[in-house]
């Protein structure tokens, strides 16, 4: 049964009972569990209610098996990264269940685990930045056929990558205007503070805190915190440098909207050649799908479409299925659209 619920009362996990649609368009389905990030965006539209199915936290209710991995491994990565922030005592075996999980995942469900990623709300990007790049890690290293030992090294060092942030102070982290000097420089000791707080972790191996110091070097040398170049940064910690670039891009910070993902591959297509692995960033782009199937999508003609298929001679343009009018009502009889076949038509903004 159907209720309204004021858009002040919203909970991350209720149902959507009704399509919600503004303005003309629609913004989201009947059916999809509301995340965090989608109240704000709401908020912004001028929605003032939607209809929902049940209210309770997003933590007791899903629509499918991946829905719940990814908020209770959320809650063990917070947890994990809060626990090294507050000099907790903990050993590897606290870490490699997280990563075992989510390597499981992403060999089983690697199409659903991308439509979860790359949302959250500003302030729910540390955790779920940490978790993001390793998941892109892991789909990357899959496809490069990395062994076993490697992939779960790499898994560690890219869950905790960015753990040296926990000793920067919040007021330099969420600052919204330009840093100086000074706290720019702070900031890159993340990697330092990130590669000693890791090797003191008991059973940790070495390169996974090598990925912690290295996530910021660029093949041309001009990364930081040591400025090394091309063969001297360790292959791993290049996996986690493009997949850690990406998913900065897609997300909003506290300074910056996200840019869309087309936007973001753009770009690391552009630095291939020079900032990072260009035989790696292939892989990732490859593999790392930029609009993933089940994503809705808008179009620049106001209609709203799903990703069916990609292209994979342009990754950039996948293969949709309109599911509203220009006016931006649901279609009853939605149907296939090529984007690759239509250069005048691109996506503006991705929902889910």
């Amino acid at each position: 049964m159907n209720f309204d619920v004021n858009i002040g009362e919203i909970k991350p996990g209720m149902i959507l009972g009704e399509d919600v649609i503004n303005n003309g368009s629609l913004l989201l389905s009947k059916g999809m569990v509301i995340k965090p990030s989608y109240i704000p965006n709401l908020v912004a539209r001028g929605v003032s209610k939607v209809a929902v199915i049940a209210e309770k936290k997003y933590s007791d209710i899903f629509l499918n098996p991946v829905q719940k991995f990814y908020a209770q491994t959320y809650e063990c990565v917070a947890k994990l990264i809060d626990n090294l922030k507050n000099d907790y005592n903990i050993t590897a075996s606290d870490a490699f269940p997280v990563v075992e999980n989510i390597l499981e995942t992403v060999f089983t469900n690697k199409d659903s685990i991308l439509l979860l990623t790359g949302f959250r709300g500003k302030g729910d990007y540390y955790y779920a930045h940490s978790l993001d790049v390793c998941i892109y890690s892991l789909i990357t290293a899959k496809a490069m056929k990395l062994n076993y030992e490697e992939t779960v090294t790499l898994g560690m060092g890219a869950l905790l990558h960015d753990v040296g942030k926990t000793k920067v102070p919040d007021s330099i982290l969420l600052k919204k205007g330009d840093l100086t000097p000074s706290e720019f420089d702070e900031v890159k000791r993340h990697c330092i503070y990130g590669y000693d707080i890791i090797r003191s972790i008991p059973g940790i191996r070495p390169n996974a805190a090598k990925i912690a110091l290295q996530h910021h070097e660029r093949c041309d040398g001009s990364g930081y915190p040591c400025h090394l170049k091309g063969e001297k940064i360790d292959t791993l910690s290049k996996i986690v440098a493009i997949a850690d670039i990406y998913d900065a891009l897609t997300s909003d910070r506290v300074y910056r909207e996200k840019v869309l993902p087309h936007e973001a591959a753009e770009y690391l297509l552009g630095i291939s050649n020079s900032a990072i692995d260009s035989k790696i960033a292939k892989v990732f782009l490859e593999n790392i799908a930029v609009y993933p199937k089940g994503c809705q999508v808008l179009l620049n003609t106001n209609q709203v479409a799903v990703v069916t298929d990609s292209n994979k001679n342009m990754p950039l343009r996948p293969i949709l299925k309109i599911i509203s009018d220009k006016d931006g009502m649901p279609l009853q009889h939605p149907f296939e659209f090529d984007l690759q076949s239509h250069s005048n038509v691109f996506i503006v903004q991705m929902f889910n």
